[in-house]
């Protein structure tokens, strides 16, 4: 470890944090001072100098890792000046969803195993669940050929954690004998080919003794399957070609002989755990009698490879020191991929876990051959560990969140440690890496291993500490757990001042269920801005917080602390604020920011490790402009094909640029930045992969090796968008994830959380988080696991800034014009008062009217038993909300309706407003006769803006990708516009056509597309493989058609099993649809099975999108039918699956003569292009048509 450069953070979290600190006080000023912005009055720049004087001079010569004029002219397009981070139409992020997997063992044989007149039978282990083989008596090559199945329920990443443990035993009346065991995590499994490893022999070795060698093999087939996996079938090798030793169970690129490893997680110290003992039972004398001792007493458990080691407990410390190793050995490279690190807290009647954190091995190394990879290596570093909220309560609701199950919602404290990884050659002998290490026995506890009681418990945990000797230890797997020494260098890191800033644009789409009762905001970083740690009442003092505990504050003296740069109060919450309901449909509530905008600003101290997070940013800025001309070059093939391999390109020659620009900055090493061994071979990685990346992006340009198709061009592309997505992934984040939290009466509703990253600031733009300095929708959710149906709790429109307190100045810099800054009045006379937090004044106002013009959907999810819904939109807008009709029995409904929002106030300046308009949120529900309605999908848009001085010409109508969770529901069809309301002339806006009888308004006719009339042509033929309903076979079913409203039902089958075709074939309906492809609607497929007394029961439904390749532009006589082509077109349709939409009725079927003409009709089927993702933009010429004799067909 001495070339190793470590970082670690000062200690400095305990009393007297701003000890020794200069920091300046704040100046008793003049009450009600106010600051305006220089871009709104343009002549403040003095006052601006004055506040940012001292800053600029302490930002003067300073280094920075990547800042380059060749890298900025390089990047210049990655960065666009934008007001309002890039619009996502996805509300809710992908979360954890629990899903149903099979695993499934077939143990075939085993060989070679070691012994004499041994009874071997195997025994399976995956969890807590074991399942084992016969016993076949007296041989060492049994064959079994037994099949093996276990379920597992859950979200996928904690699959992937489970050990399939594999033991071969000689089965004795008194005791059975190991004879080798193999381990491998179903990670691994599931990332082989068909998600299974067949045929392959799993080599045993003995955990008690590592210098033994190979046990034995065991043959078997292993595969993982969950919702949708298809499992392949593959070829069995013959008995006599088989060599054991080439057809390992090990990934494709591993070694077949796999040395044995030491694995050391060096456990050096936490911070900033909870106080507040969470268990139920345990020192609650401690919390009545308010003794000041931390209640909390962490220790740290590691569990690897199915295996589990812990340190000591250290009593009463939220700040505890352990310095301690804990020891794992297994085969290199392993089978198992993640190392699971958890803080516990010990209690008298059970333990409790902290917080939980995880490690990839995947992410801190590389498989490459030769010196271009390295092994496992990880810090010195903090890791920040995430859970329940810090609700210091005796009872805790979201417990495990601590565990690692699900998305932690608050800051639990972190952890320093290390990693590193030691090859052992010819045995388990003493490593040069641990002879340093004293034979210090630890104390009695630990020696006395005592699992923790959590969920994670593990069965061998008793078996593999059994009392044995040093050199026994040293030889077999058991986990060591030992003291170490601490270089002195380790505790020198330097830390750095960062502010947390955030102004609140908008809170609204606020839940009803919260009541009327005052609303506030807190953001957090850290332990810092939560208000549950509480505010100390001067150096090393006490204060009662709301819930009347007594707490010890980490930031002591901060609020009498006023940021000298911004002359805005350090305080992390919105003044309370009593929630309006909206207006329209009265179904939400919002806060009323109307020209006053509250700010917070946190101060906060952090080690300086930022570099690693401005590379990170500036790779994803690289492959997200990839990703984005990817979809350009998609959407120009429908144009031209010339075009698209231009723009394709263009692009890989950018990213070639971009590439060496990032390499040359990044191998200029900065000055006083603390590297760690890992942060030094993912530099290097970066350089490898990019310069590999940029070799074969330049042969694609220049066709050097071979002429490339489009096609093959795209899909490289593609691969460097997924290797630079993995690499852009930083283990080694030590700057933890901003928290917003929404609180009710001093309650914690519902939050949202930030990645540091994506807020943090750097003067090198492409350097800087994609959402530093923009507004942000958020939308704030639950905290722990979901209810069925759950809805948004809000949609907050905030303004944030992170980075040093030396670019203090920048920090407005962003903000849109035409503010003035509310400086609090001071107060204070000596006592300490809480600061009034400041606000942004926008003091002119804007009026507009929004008019939504929602059309149709398709697509939606199906919601009743039927395979069908009654959908309505939900629309909202600022502080109102209006909903369509209810449009019953479909998946495709036509709302042809304009919501009217009057009444629209909007402050800011207008030109910034056009240019950047809040955005629009469409959710889409299911109207239920009882209960509430159900919610089934939803989008976000931005609305076209016309100003009062602007020509007015109609916006058209485009497509809105619907989600429900992390599931596509569909597609919105509409368009939305944003009219200032001239100050002149009222009334002086576009014209409306008027409403119906119940006072809808239609789209108006300009925006509505034009339509024309088709005939659908359906020849019903048969169904196959209809796969059992509610435990029932189908035995008569029928097959329903629809397209935009109109449809028709073929004849039933009366009886599936003796004859699944239809008796009566042909039919027809005519629909209208719009002349532009684009817009049509799509035609659904429905299959219903028709039972006793006139019952129907759902048995599947499809939809096909695209209906161009379904077009027939022949003429043809009235009675024409289509031909068989059409049939087997859509059977070879694999577009994507949904549900159909409502049908109306069809007065009768076809004739028989129409049959009977089926294959003389001259019907020409326009094949469909392979290449082609959607429709074109352009409408195919018609040929024209004399009435009553040529009609449009499909």
């Amino acid at each position: 470890l001495e070339d190793t450069t470590l970082t670690t953070f000062l200690y400095f979290f305990r009393k007297g944090l701003f000890a020794g600190m200069k920091l300046k006080k704040k100046k008793k000023g003049a009450k009600g001072l106010t600051i305006a912005n220089k871009d709104a009055l343009g002549d403040q720049d003095e006052i601006r100098n004055l506040h940012h004087d001292t800053l600029g001079r302490q930002e003067e010569g300073e280094e920075d890792l990547m800042n380059s004029d060749a890298l900025s002219s390089v990047f210049g397009s990655l960065s666009p000046k934008r007001k309002r981070a890039k619009l996502m139409t996805r509300i809710h992020e992908e979360g954890m969803k629990s899903q149903n997997y099979q695993i499934a063992i077939t143990i075939i044989e085993a060989r070679q195993l070691v012994g004499e007149n041994i009874d071997p039978v195997v025994i399976i282990e995956i969890g807590d669940e074991k399942k084992q083989t016969t016993v076949k008596e007296g041989t060492n090559t049994p064959f079994y050929n037994e099949y093996f199945v276990f379920d597992f329920v859950g979200p996928q990443v904690f699959l992937f954690d489970k050990i399939i443990n594999i033991s071969v035993m000689h089965n004795k009346l008194i005791g059975s004998v190991l004879i080798g065991s193999f381990k491998v995590d179903l990670g691994t499994v599931y990332g082989q080919p068909g998600h299974q490893f067949c045929d392959k022999w799993a080599l045993l070795t003995d955990p008690a003794d590592i210098r033994t060698g190979a046990k034995g093999y065991v043959k078997c087939d292993i595969s993982v399957t969950g919702k949708g996996d298809t499992i392949q079938a593959t070829q069995k090798t013959a008995d006599t070609e088989e060599q054991i030793e080439k057809n390992l169970l090990i990934p494709k690129g591993f070694p077949s002989e796999r040395p044995w490893a030491r694995f050391y997680v060096r456990i050096y110290k936490a911070e900033g755990l909870p106080k507040m003992n969470s268990s139920i039972m345990a020192n609650v004398t401690k919390a009545f009698i308010g003794d000041s001792k931390d209640l909390v007493d962490p220790y740290v458990v590691v569990m690897f490879a199915g295996q589990m080691g812990r340190t000591t407990v250290q009593k009463n410390c939220a700040d505890p020191v352990w310095h301690e190793q804990i020891i794992f050995k297994e085969m290199f490279p392993p089978l198992c991929r993640r190392v699971k690190i958890q803080v516990w807290d010990e209690g008298s009647m059970n333990d409790v876990a902290l917080g939980t954190h995880f490690i990839d091995l995947k992410k801190i190394s590389n498989e490459q051959d030769g010196d271009k990879g390295f092994l496992p290596t990880f810090g010195p570093a903090w890791i920040n560990l995430y859970g329940s909220p810090r609700n210091h309560s005796l009872m805790d609701d979201h417990q495990e969140l601590n565990e690692g199950f699900g998305e932690g919602v608050s800051f639990r404290g972190r952890l320093f440690i290390e990693i590193a990884v030691e090859i052992l050659s010819g045995g388990a002998h003493e490593s040069k890496f641990s002879s340093f290490m004293k034979d210090i026995k630890l104390p009695s506890k630990d020696n006395d291993f005592k699992a923790p009681k959590g969920k994670d418990k593990t069965e061998k945990a008793g078996e593999d500490r059994k009392s044995v000797s040093p050199s026994d230890k040293m030889n077999s797997t058991e986990v060591e757990v030992e003291p170490f020494d601490v270089p002195s260098e380790i505790y020198e890191e330097k830390f750095e001042e960062f502010l947390l800033f955030g102004t609140f644009f908008e809170a609204t789409m606020i839940d009803r269920k919260i009541g009327d009762k005052p609303i506030t905001f807190e953001v957090s970083i850290g332990n810092f801005g939560n208000i549950t740690e509480g505010v100390s009442a001067g150096p090393g003092g006490k204060k009662k917080i709301h819930d009347g505990e007594v707490e010890e504050s980490l930031l002591h003296e901060v609020k009498d602390e006023i940021s000298h740069d911004l002359g805005v109060p350090l305080i992390s919450t919105t003044p309370p604020e009593k929630p309006l309901i909206t207006s329209g449909n009265r179904n939400y509530q919002y806060l009323p920011y109307d020209e006053r905008k509250p700010c917070i600003c946190v101060k906060s101290y952090w080690g300086n490790q930022t570099f690693r997070l401005y590379s990170s940013n500036t790779l994803e800025k690289m492959v997200d402009h990839l990703e984005e001309s990817l979809e350009q070059v998609k959407d120009l093939i429908k144009v031209s094909e010339i075009a698209s391999k231009e723009k394709m390109k263009t692009t890989l020659n950018d990213f070639i640029n971009q590439s060496r620009a990032f390499i040359t900055i990044a191998e200029k090493k900065p000055k006083g930045l603390n590297y760690t061994a890992l942060d030094k071979k993912r530099l290097m990685l970066f350089k490898q992969e990019l310069e590999a990346m940029s070799s074969n992006a330049k042969e694609i340009v220049q066709q050097q090796k071979k002429m490339m198709s489009l096609d093959e061009m795209m899909r490289e592309t593609q691969t460097f968008i997924d290797k630079l997505r993995f690499l852009l992934d930083e283990p080694q984040n030590t700057v933890p994830d901003v928290f917003i939290w929404m609180l009710s009466s001093n309650k914690r509703v519902a939050y949202a959380r930030v990645p540091a990253k994506t807020i943090l600031y750097s003067p090198a733009k492409e350097q800087r988080g994609k959402d530093c300095g923009k507004i942000k929708t958020h939308f704030l959710k639950l905290p722990g696991k979901r209810p069925l149906g759950w809805i948004v709790q809000a949609k907050v429109d905030i303004y944030l800034w992170l980075g040093p307190a030396s670019y203090a100045h920048s920090i407005m810099e962003n903000l849109p014009v035409g503010y003035e800054t509310i400086l609090p009045s001071n107060t204070n006379s000596g006592h300490s008062v809480q600061p009034s937090p400041a606000c942004l004044l926008y003091r002119t106002p804007h009026f507009f009217q929004m008019r939504a013009h929602m059309y149709q959907a398709r697509g939606l999810i199906a919601a009743d038993s039927t395979g069908l819904s009654d959908p309505f939109a939900k629309v909202t807008f600022t502080s109102h909300c209006q909903t369509t009709k209810i449009i019953s029995q479909t998946l495709s409904p036509t709302w042809n309706q304009m919501l009217l929002f009057n009444h629209i106030v909007l402050h800011g300046h207008r030109e910034e407003i056009a240019q950047f308009p809040p955005e629009i949120v469409v959710e889409l529900y299911d109207d239920d006769a009882v209960g509430k309605a159900e919610y089934i999908g939803s989008t976000v848009a931005a609305p076209v803006v016309r100003l009062a001085d602007q020509n007015y010409e109609p916006p058209k109508l485009s497509y809105h990708p619907l989600y429900c969770g992390d599931l596509s529901g569909g597609d919105l069809l509409a368009t939305f516009e944003l009219l200032e309301i001239p100050e002149s002339d009222p009334d002086r806006l576009p014209p409306l056509d008027p409403p119906d009888v119940g006072q809808i308004y239609p789209v108006p006719a300009n925006i509505r597309p034009i339509l024309s009339k088709y005939r659908v042509e359906v020849l019903f033929w048969g169904l196959r493989e209809l796969k059992k309903v509610q435990l029932l076979s189908v035995d008569r079913p029928q097959v329903l058609i629809e397209c935009a409203g109109k449809g028709v039902k073929s004849s039933v089958i009366q009886s599936y099993k003796r004859n699944p075709n239809f008796s009566s074939l042909a039919d027809w309906f005519d629909v209208e649809l719009p002349e532009n492809e684009l817009l049509h609607p799509p035609l659904s497929i429905c299959v219903v099975d028709w039972r006793a007394f006139g019952r129907s029961t759902l048995v599947g439904t499809h939809t096909i999108n695209c209906l161009k390749q379904f077009l027939c532009k022949t003429q043809l006589g009235p009675q024409a039918a289509p031909n068989r082509l059409d049939i087997a077109e859509i059977e070879k349709d694999s577009s994507e699956s949904s549900q159909p939409a409502e049908l109306s009725r069809e007065e009768s079927f076809l004739g028989d003569h129409i049959y009977a003409e089926v294959e003389q009709g001259e019907c020409t089927v326009v094949e469909p292009d392979p290449n082609l993702a959607t429709l074109p933009a352009s409408e195919p010429e018609q040929p024209a048509s004399e009435p009553g004799k040529e009609i449009k067909q499909k």
